[in-house]
């Protein structure tokens, strides 16, 4: 059964999907009109980007959108792509007598993207799984 999304819920899922259309349009002109210059993982973002515009008006239960947004956020929190004109990573570490536990390297601002996609998205990603339960494993 294809459980369809509330007004509620699609606002919820437009406003980190929205602030990361922006931010890309924003690095883009940015690389065009100035000095700065695109990275590999910048390119990335905008070729993956791709896919979910694709999705967005192809699937109208918004299932693969939701979740390929959540890929993206998470590709992007551990730097393998950036939606930023700037790439800035984090890392944090844990000593213990000599030895040092280090933290994966993190871009923070799309962690804090992820963050705020998860919170507003729960309810939309419990649908679709129970969705998915209910149908014996097909989206």
């Amino acid at each position: 059964m294809n459980t369809p999304l509330t007004l509620k819920h699609k606002v919820y899922f437009f406003i980190p999907f929205g602030l990361i259309a922006v931010l890309l349009l924003y690095s883009w002109v940015n690389f065009l009109t100035t000095d700065n210059y695109a990275q590999f993982s910048q390119y990335l973002g905008l070729v993956l980007f791709l896919p979910l515009i694709y999705f967005l008006y192809k699937d109208k239960t918004f299932k693969y959108v939701i979740i390929l947004t959540g890929v993206y956020l998470v590709l992007a929190t551990v730097n393998i792509l950036s939606f930023l004109p700037f790439i800035m990573t984090n890392t944090f570490g844990i000593r213990i007598g000599s030895l040092n536990i280090w933290s994966p390297r993190l871009n923070g601002f799309a962690l804090l993207l992820l963050i705020t996609y998860s919170i507003f998205n729960f309810d939309n990603l419990v649908t679709i799984y129970h969705d998915y339960k209910e149908t014996k494993g097909t989206l």
